[in-house]
Order: structure tokens, then sequence, then C-alpha cells
């Protein structure tokens, strides 16, 4: 089977979910040809994949810094003007589109698979409260898009029962049941053993005890809410801190968050780290007192699924995937009020007890995300539409999906 893969908009946890499949599938006694179109963003692709992959960078605008928005356009454009002409070309037998979307048009016999990581173009209710209106725009776009493709797409691959929930009542004319197939976990035991080096945490400003929170900085995300909360803890917890790591992504909503910041007395009390390498973000997570993810709208965030590896005790939205995700592992609050954040947080500080029942639950939870298990299944989808259009069935193939987590 040749299998074209559309990676252009891998970046952030599209990119990490993108690396592990490649990386994982090319362990594999496959058959399959693979092509992947890419751009800088991914430039870390398996480097002992083998003649199977063939990886095609694409002269685009990398996003890496998370500025510009028209990196983003002229992404979309591609995907949907020049990728049909690669199609056309390469006459896969199937496409997969990491973006969420695919072009309308495609070969007769070429089978399309998305798979759906930002679940925010489908949160109405979000999406009318973003800052700036060329990101509504952007959103509402995408949520068009999104749309059209499921109409006229042959499987759907999301990471949530949550999101495949939004999905159906979003596209009630949908061929089948989305694929619910959750995201691994690289790190394990080896990274739990680490000891925290003061030394790297001083360089970065960081000062113990902390809570961390790894996030990108956008309005969804909630921080402006969660540094509300952590104001409040500080009259009884002075020596706290707070540390958010993620890159801008969002200049708008970033200003206001620096601004908030500065309310609470600056770098003294709460680090901003726009950007941290992988092996730099394990301290982090390795030193924190706790994790706190207070998002509006989520699938299946890889930051939480790096708090469960570490065993880090963790405070989370009750809404959205997160109590899928997290399962009896975190403590959870309701995101709209900082009242209960605050609460909920000031709990897991004072109680130790609590803290080391919820580390142990997020080591055993974290046994259940499996990145070999998440290929097997998205391999398993491939093959089962595509022998759809070897053997002709008129016959709509409904996709599986594993148990959620327990």
């Amino acid at each position: 089977m040749r299998i074209v893969i559309d990676a252009t908009a891998a970046v952030s946890g599209g990119k990490v979910y993108l690396t592990q499949l490649l990386s994982h599938a090319a362990q594999l006694d496959l058959a399959h040809e693979f092509i992947i179109f890419h751009t800088d963003d991914f430039a870390e692709v398996p480097a002992a994949a083998g003649r199977r992959f063939q990886f095609r960078r694409i002269g685009l605008p990398a996003l890496t810094s998370g500025h510009w928005r028209g990196a983003s356009l002229l992404r979309m454009l591609w995907r949907l003007i020049v990728l049909p002409w690669h199609l056309h070309r390469l006459r896969p037998d199937l496409l997969f589109s990491n973006a969420g979307f695919a072009p309308g048009w495609r070969p007769a016999q070429t089978k399309l698979i998305v798979a759906l990581h930002n679940s925010m173009p489908l949160h109405d209710e979000l999406v009318r409260t973003e800052g700036s209106r060329a990101e509504r725009l952007r959103l509402v776009w995408l949520r068009r898009l999104l749309r059209k493709t499921l109409r006229h797409c042959d499987g759907v691959i999301v990471f949530s029962q949550d999101l495949k929930q939004r999905v159906m009542a979003q596209a009630d004319d949908l061929d089948g049941e989305p694929a619910v197939i959750y995201h691994g976990i690289e790190w394990g035991e080896a990274e739990r053993q680490l000891k925290p080096d003061p030394a790297q945490l001083g360089r970065l400003g960081i000062r113990r005890p902390y809570l961390l929170c790894v996030s990108q900085c956008q309005r969804y995300k909630n921080l402006l809410r969660l540094l509300d909360a952590f104001a409040s803890l500080l009259a009884e917890h002075p020596d706290l801190s707070l540390v958010l790591v993620g890159p801008l992504t969002d200049p708008t909503y970033w200003k206001e968050v620096e601004q908030a910041i500065a309310r609470l007395g600056g770098g003294s009390r709460v680090t901003l780290i726009p950007g941290l390498a992988r092996d730099e973000l394990k301290a982090i997570y390795r030193a924190a007192l706790a994790f706190v993810y207070p998002s509006l709208a989520e699938n299946c965030p890889f930051a939480v699924l790096e708090a469960l590896a570490f065993g880090l005790p963790i405070a989370a939205s009750r809404i959205s995937s997160l109590p899928e995700i997290g399962g009896e592992a975190a403590v959870y609050f309701d995101p709209y009020d900082p009242a209960e954040i605050a609460a909920v947080l000031n709990q897991l500080i004072n109680r130790e007890s609590l803290r080391e029942e919820l580390s142990r639950k997020a080591v055993a939870r974290a046994k259940l995300f499996s990145w070999p298990e998440s290929v097997r299944q998205t391999l398993r989808v491939f093959e089962r539409v595509t022998e759809m259009n070897v053997e002709g069935s008129e016959e709509s193939y409904r996709l599986s999906h594993p148990p959620t987590p327990e």
C-alpha cells in the first residue's frame, strides 16, 4: 500500500504524534510505502526509516517561532491547491491528513483518513471569545473545511471519546464512527529517576516549590484564570511559585498574560518560559510540586500524559477530555471559577498524602498509553479502509475504537 502523509501541519503536539507514529512504524516489518510531505517544522524524522519512507520537504515558511500567522495561511493554501497535483502524480492508495482537513479533490482510488488534533474549531463558544478577529475568522474557516472534509473522507481518527462525540454531533451524516486511538507516552521509569538539578533550575529562574503548567499561550488554555487562582494562594503560601512553559502562539493573549504576571510581582512569583528543549523540560517536570492544567478544550494533551509519566500529582479542568485522560490520577476543578481552581490547588499543596496517592495512580495510569499499540491500531485503520477499495465493497466500513482507559 502506498500512503501519502500530509505533515505540513506537524507543529507542537501534531509533530510529536507523527514523529512517534513514523518512528514506531519504521520498526515494523511492513510492506507499505510512506511518502511524507513536510516542512522545516518536521525536521526530526526517523533517521533509520529506510527506503520505504520518503521525506519530501516543501518550501513553506516555518512556524517554529509561532509569530507569523501568514505561514499558517500559506500551508492551508498549499494543502488545498498544490497537494492535489502531487496526489495526481503519485496515485496513492491512501492520503492521511494530520491537519484535520484535506483537499476536495483526490484520485478515485485514493482513500482519505483525517486525524483531528485540534478540537478548538468545534467549540463555537470558545471561538466567539477569541480576542483577535483574524483568529476568529481563521477558526471559522477551519471549522468549515473540517466539516466539508468529514463529509467526503473514508475514516476519521480522534484521540479522545470527548472529541468523537463532538465530531458526531457536528457531522450527523458521517459514514461510520471516528476511531478513538489514544496517544502513547514516550517517557517512563528512567525519567522518573532523574535527580532535580538546582543549578539548571536556577539558570531558568525557577524557584522551588512550584506548580507547573506546560501549555501553548492561547486563550482557550485559560492561563489568566490560573493566574487569578494563583494570586489567591500566595497569602497562605508566600514561598510558592508558578512555572508556565510553552510557545508564544497568540501574541495578543501573551501580552495579557505578561500584564497579569506583572501585577503579581513579576518573575519573583511566576516564571514564564516560551520554549525548552525536551531534556530541559524533563528536569522541570521532575522537580515540580504538582502539575496544573486549566484548559477549556483538549483532545489528548501530551503535557498531561507527560505529567502522568513523571508521576506528578495533577489538578485539571473537569471538562472536555481531561477527566477521560487523567482518570483517578488527578483532581478536578471548574476552569471558569478561579476560586475553585485555588481551592483544589490549595488542597493539593496542603495534603502530602493526597499528592502521594495521586502520584502512585499517575504512574499506573501512564502504563495504559502505549505508542506501539497506538501505531498498531492506526495501521489497522489504514488497512481496513483501503481493503474496501481493493474488494470494491459497497458496504460502509464502521471504524472500531479501543476501550476508554480506566
